[in-house]
């Protein structure tokens, strides 16, 4: 049995398997006493151990690292000996090789993360970049987008409702490249989820402020072309100029508010019809247009009568010809709102704004040929009072009904325009049709009852005022004489003890009062309105 010898110097192990030259103490164990059997069988007590490793000698073979002076040589390393300078390369080499392929797969992991959120990154970013180029934003908002709105923040009838003007232009490459040939009001009832398309005949006679009397389809153009000439640089601003000329222009003839506007040109009209898949059109009657067969392979006939399928290239014919119908311009303003709707439709229906592609194609197109002042949140809020818009509550309409026709063709200055019937520059019956036709979502939702009784003592004057409120929209069921009790000025009584608030809240502004709950000097007694409007001294 190996002995220990402290006396001489032999180097002992540490328990990190560093060798030390240190002597060690004699061992209190007795050398001859057999070692205790442990329960486990194992030869070395608990605790941590320093690895002894063998050694190499200068010429490669294994060495002993047995304590010099012993009298038995240590038994030979075997195969299963962790010391085995084979088994270690093998061991090693393994774990180099789990370590290399680790090493390569976390790099290529990351190297496919990086290059994901680049490529995401320039998505998202360019998605980003073309989504602020059209829709820039700036405009007031309508107060319509905003659920539950506080009605004294109402400033008066329109409020209810979110108007935008849409204009269409040639654009680059076409005639007339900045003439709104394209002119409608798109406005939206966020309240009974309701909408009117409104066209504006192109060649309406206007005379704007600050301009020259014009058709309205050049008030953009000519507006813009003053701005140039006093900015030749500033095209932007230029631009910016004529779209909010032609936008208040719209606003004074038609007697509504404006609340946004969307340019579009040819090129980008026909790319977005693409995009969405094309769109289903019934067509009523042949449309044939020998002014537009150039277009259409030398084809006179730009569609056939029934439901048909439509790419943009042909849609765009099928809004842009005058004259392949009856009555020109007039019946070319209702195929596009036709087309409107078709649009809207398909886009909702196949998930348009859902699909990351379509999405992106749009914006593609749109980056650089739509102008707007809606902002992003704006534009998405219109798109999910969109979806809640049934097409059966989709109406069109336009100032040349064949049932009630309110405009006229004329010739001003030797060129061939349209104007009022009541005369050339008189809107009254043209702004009291577009009011009732675009009534105020919450005067139409609470349909308030409104009598009007007349105390002034005048003859007629409760009947103007009756007319007055009509024209915005208003229930007038009844206008009755209330004798001359002594009632100063314009009085409202409210009986639905502020039920009905946005009717409140507008008659009081349009009348210049605050309401009351009764009135004394009068008995109201046989009247049953919501509310009643008497007219005093």
């Amino acid at each position: 049995m190996y002995k220990f010898n402290p006396e001489k110097n032999q180097p002992r192990r540490t328990m990190d398997g560093v060798l030390s030259s240190k002597p060690r103490k004699a061992s209190a164990i007795n050398d001859n006493a057999r070692p205790q059997q442990r329960l486990d069988n194992f030869r070395r007590s608990d605790g941590f151990h320093g690895q002894q490793t063998a050694r190499l000698s200068t010429s490669g073979a294994l060495k002993d690292s047995s304590p010099v002076g012993t009298n038995k040589p240590r038994p030979q390393a075997n195969l299963n000996q962790r010391g085995n300078p084979a088994l270690l390369k093998g061991s090693h080499t393994k774990s180099r090789k789990k370590r290399s392929m680790f090493k390569i797969f976390a790099r290529t992991s990351l190297v496919v993360v990086v290059l994901v959120l680049l490529i995401s990154g320039f998505v998202f970013g360019k998605a980003w970049w073309n989504t602020h180029k059209v829709f820039k934003g700036g405009a007031n908002e309508a107060l319509a987008l905003t659920k539950n709105i506080d009605p004294s923040l109402l400033k008066g009838e329109g409020d209810g409702r979110v108007n935008i003007l849409l204009l269409g232009i040639g654009g680059e490459g076409h005639d007339g490249a900045d003439l709104t040939d394209s002119i409608m009001i798109a406005s939206i009832d966020p309240i009974n989820k309701e909408t009117t398309l409104m066209s504006i005949p192109r060649d309406l006679w206007v005379k704007p402020d600050g301009l020259w009397g014009m058709k309205i389809n050049a008030v953009y153009a000519s507006q813009k072309q003053q701005a140039l000439s006093q900015n030749p640089k500033d095209l932007v601003a230029a631009k910016k100029a004529g779209e909010e000329k032609l936008e208040s222009t719209v606003e004074s003839y038609m007697g509504v508010p404006i609340h946004y506007y969307a340019m579009v040109d040819f090129t980008a009209f026909k790319q977005a019809v693409d995009a969405v898949g094309g769109i289903t059109v019934n067509v009523k009657e042949d449309l044939v247009d020998y002014n537009m067969s150039w277009e259409n392979n030398n084809n006179p006939v730009l569609a056939k009568a029934g439901v048909q399928q439509m790419n943009g290239t042909k849609a765009l014919m099928f809004a842009r010809s005058r004259y392949g119908s009856a009555r020109g311009d007039f019946d070319r303003a209702d195929r596009q709102r036709q087309v409107m709707v078709a649009i809207k439709d398909k886009a909702l229906s196949v998930g348009t704004f859902a699909n990351p592609v379509k999405v992106t194609q749009l914006l593609d197109t749109f980056g650089s040929r739509v102008v707007t002042n809606l902002s992003i949140g704006e534009m998405m809020r219109i798109y999910d009072i969109g979806k809640q818009i049934d097409s059966a509550k989709i109406t069109s309409t336009s100032l040349a009904n064949p049932d009630m026709p309110l405009v006229v063709t004329d010739n001003v200055g030797g060129q061939s325009v349209v104007r009022p019937l009541a005369g050339l520059n008189n809107y009254d019956d043209i702004r009291t049709f577009v009011r009732t036709q675009l009534k105020d979502g919450y005067i139409k939702n609470e349909n308030a009852s409104i009598i009007i009784l007349n105390a002034s003592g005048r003859a007629g004057a409760a009947s103007a005022k009756a007319t007055e409120l009509k024209n915005y929209g208003y229930n007038v069921i009844q206008v009755a004489d209330a004798g001359k009790p002594g009632v100063t000025g314009v009085q409202v009584i409210d009986q639905t003890k502020g039920v009905k608030k946005y009717t409140k809240r507008y008659l009081e502004q349009r009348l210049g009062v605050t309401s009351l709950t009764s009135l004394k000097m009068l008995d109201l007694t046989p009247y049953t309105a919501d509310f009643i409007v008497v007219i005093g001294e």
